[in-house]
């Protein structure tokens, strides 16, 4: 049975919802906040201004959008769990999941990250909910590209590559042969061939194309680089 948000006792979650797009931010206050076992304390399209409310309303969790206007999300992060004493916990939210978010949200000690894409509002109350008990919510998709380091920390795939399988990434994404990359970074071409089979199986892509998706929306490559003509060799 569901506690009345008269109740007194306020045993449901306060949240605080973070998104630089207004209707977006509305859209999701309004739903989450016909939902029974949470409540909506506050809404802004700024990080600096959801610092300043966190501290102010304490908030058991903080809905923050990744992409947001002024203070750096992940130093808000920082920031608010410091101002609050550890009570308010940043869950992030975004459309746009990446490998480095996992590891930047892990490193600032977030709660976890929401992918808007593939959850419901009604999975996102959810999270919000698990998070608000103490624990950590990752969407399923991002769940997924976890891994396990030596000392036995969570980071992403993209924190466990060796330097150079993103020097054989990058010069992949630059569109130059497996021979150019061996010339370009001094090795020979079978260690170029096992690199990018162990790129492969790390990244779990299965296309050399898949590879350079990746290599782009990681920021491991200017997009604008993958088109660029290069002349021909004399």
């Amino acid at each position: 049975m569901m506690l009345a948000k008269s109740n007194s006792e306020q045993r449901y979650p306060r949240v605080l919802v973070v998104d630089d797009d207004d209707a977006i931010m509305r859209a999701v206050s309004r739903v989450l906040d016909s939902d029974e076992s949470i409540q909506i304390v506050g809404q802004t399209t700024h990080a600096q201004a959801a610092l300043a409310m966190a501290e102010a309303l304490k908030p058991e969790v903080v809905l923050m959008d990744i992409h947001m206007h002024g203070l750096d999300p992940f130093l808000a992060c920082t920031e608010i769990s410091r101002a609050t004493n550890g009570h308010s916990k940043v869950l992030f939210y975004t459309g746009f999941p990446k490998d480095n978010y996992l590891d930047r949200c892990l490193a600032v000690g977030a709660a976890g990250i929401v992918s808007k894409h593939s959850e419901s509002l009604r999975n996102l109350a959810f999270a919000i909910r698990h998070v608000a008990a103490g624990n950590t919510y990752f969407s399923p998709e991002l769940d997924k590209r976890l891994t396990e380091r030596e000392d036995g920390l969570p980071a992403s795939r993209l924190a466990t590559l060796t330097e150079r399988e993103v020097g054989v990434l990058r010069e992949l994404a630059l569109g130059r042969t497996q021979s150019e990359i061996a010339e370009a970074l001094d090795i020979s071409e079978r260690t170029v061939n096992k690199t990018v089979g162990d790129l492969k199986t790390k990244i779990d892509v299965q296309t050399i194309n898949e590879m350079l998706i990746f290599a782009v929306n990681e920021g491991l490559v200017h997009p604008e680089l993958l088109f660029v003509e290069r002349p021909e060799k004399a």
